[in-house]
């Protein structure tokens, strides 16, 4: 992965701008994203959500609990 993050895989996290609910991570993946110009990759964390819920989010949205 050409990104580095601190969150890693089965680490619990919240949203960080609006905590409450927790998760723990279940995968961190690399997708390509196309702008305008360029290609970049970008991380993707999914997360299970305490509440049965399943996202996915990019690393700067999550904070480690």
């Amino acid at each position: 992965m050409s990104k580095k993050t601190e969150i890693q895989v089965n680490d619990r996290v919240v949203i960080a701008k609006a905590p409450g609910i927790q998760g723990v991570v279940k995968e961190i993946r690399s997708e390509t994203t196309a702008k305008q110009d360029s290609k970049e990759k970008g991380l993707m964390i999914q997360v299970l959500w305490d509440n049965g819920t399943l996202s996915y989010l990019a690393p700067e949205a999550l904070s480690r609990v």
